[in-house]
């Protein structure tokens, strides 16, 4: 059934579209489905004695080295033991982000990719700050021996190692402030990207004096194995889990197959490829996607496919929102793409068994309708779509006939927020009078950050738990 919101609460110029009798009989999954996501063994404990054991081992070796008693034995001694432990810290830190982005899949499918990017980002601005620690302590620690003087020029150069340490400082330095978000969103995602590799630049050339000046690593060859090793199984991550499956994407790469309009400024992109066989995935989730054309191909954007993956074809629906996404737009049957995933937790299965509700916002239907292609009758599923307009209603007949084989039913909500009939659609007494059933449901929340904190908002306002309140997060 499709049908307006109460036009008292929310829309004055709504109407009700009166239902027709759904039809329950859902098809069986299509054999050329997807294969499904194998799912991580990981777990809360494990994560946690992997950390706290991590911990121990750098902090373990600050303190055996004498780190403790040093904070005790005088002003130079304990700025000295500040310095060794900042850097220890600094570097521990690094690694761990480094692992966030290896996108190892027992902690993507845990976690999903869009939590562990922003762990990245906290874990980066946590180093930066350490960085700036490390450095001030340094120096006041190497000023209390041989002058202000004497200790910038041997810092910035004269001692072995410290000359690239001081540059690859700089350029942390210079990737944590472009990192701040009021200074972030003043580039375009490519341009803060190049810069944002500048880190892994800063942190091989910083390695040297680590290893060489670092009084907790220089004397202490377990401690210096320990600390290699570490790099090296990081390293080994970075190149088979996250570039490995870069390159695999690119010497298999995806064909163009069909291009559709599907609304105001919005197409459907189907593309298809032998190596969709191989490959596992779900309904929910989302892609990197590369054109392989001219000024493309070195562009990576994240989409959400708008169908029930399979073995034959992906599909995604995408909004010509600028630059980038108006150059996919325009693009033509037959060019090559390359596609690494797809990723995310927001599957089917976050719903367990429960009926559903989807609040969606603009072209957010597409992991909705490629969800409710996969429900079942018991789902009852029920689509509040927000939309500028109704023009903007994207795949909306497309997503009607699913929801109404279901038994379900779609309330949309359209116009200009200031022309609404209420203040809040999302309140919790306009939930509840739209969906009496609300605080039974299973929610999947798909939109733009202000729609997904009205209703989270609201939800939580209207008595569901924040466990069945599911949602991807936008990391950029």
């Amino acid at each position: 059934m499709a049908m307006t919101i109460d036009p008292g609460l929310v829309n004055s110029k709504a109407k009700k579209v009166h239902a027709v009798a759904p039809d329950t009989k859902i098809p069986p999954p299509p054999s050329s489905a997807m294969k499904r996501l194998t799912p991580s063994r990981l777990t809360d404990n494990d994560i946690a004695a992997v950390l706290a054991a991590y911990g121990l081992c750098v902090v373990g070796m600050w303190s055996v080295h004498g780190g403790v008693t040093k904070l005790t034995s005088g002003w130079s001694q304990a700025w000295t033991s500040i310095t060794s432990l900042s850097g220890l810290l600094t570097s521990a830190i690094a690694l761990l982000a480094l692992v966030l982005v290896g996108r190892p899949l027992s902690l993507e499918r845990r976690f999903g990719l869009d939590r562990m990017f922003v762990w990245h980002r906290i874990l980066g601005d946590s180093m930066g700050l350490l960085l700036g620690v490390h450095v001030a302590a340094g120096t006041i620690a190497w000023a209390s021996a041989s002058g202000w003087i004497n200790a910038i020029i041997d810092l910035t150069g004269r001692t072995s190692y410290m000359a690239l340490a001081f540059v690859g400082s700089l350029l942390i330095g210079v990737v944590t402030i472009s990192s701040l978000k009021s200074i972030r969103q003043k580039f375009s995602y490519e341009t803060w990207y190049f810069i944002h590799m500048l880190a892994y630049v800063g942190m091989a050339v910083s390695f040297g004096h680590e290893i060489v000046v670092g009084s907790d690593l220089s004397g202490d060859n377990v401690a210096r194995w320990f600390w290699v090793g570490l790099h090296v199984a990081v390293l080994t991550l970075m190149v088979f889990s996250r570039w490995g499956r870069t390159i695999r994407a690119f010497v298999r790469p995806l064909r163009i197959t069909s291009i559709e309009t599907v609304g105001h400024k919005t197409v459907a992109i189907e593309v298809s490829g032998k190596s969709l066989q191989h490959r596992e995935g779900d309904a929910g989730q989302f892609c990197f996607v590369r054109p392989l054309k001219k000024g493309l191909w070195w562009q990576s954007h994240p989409f959400s496919m708008s169908a029930a993956p399979t073995k034959d074809r992906i599909r995604f629906t995408i909004k010509d929102r600028g630059e980038a996404t108006h150059s996919i737009t325009q693009l033509v049957k037959g060019t090559k793409v390359i596609v690494e995933g797809p990723f995310g937790v927001v599957t089917p299965d976050v719903l367990e068994g429960s009926k559903a509700l989807f609040v969606v916002g603009g072209v957010g239907v597409a992991p909705v309708l490629a969800m409710v292609q996969r429900l079942v009758p018991d789902h009852e599923p029920i689509v509040l779509y927000r939309a500028h307009s109704e023009k903007d209603l994207v795949h909306f007949e497309e997503l009607k006939a699913a929801v109404e084989r279901l038994g379900g039913k779609i309330l949309t909500l359209t116009g200009p927020t200031a022309k609404l009939a209420v203040k809040d659609p999302f309140s919790a007494k306009v939930l509840t009078a739209a969906i009496p059933d609300v605080a039974q449901r299973a929610v999947v929340l798909c939109g733009p950050d202000r729609l997904l904190h009205a209703a989270r908002t609201g939800l939580k306002a209207a008595g569901v738990p924040v466990a069945r309140i599911h949602s991807e997060h936008v990391w950029w």
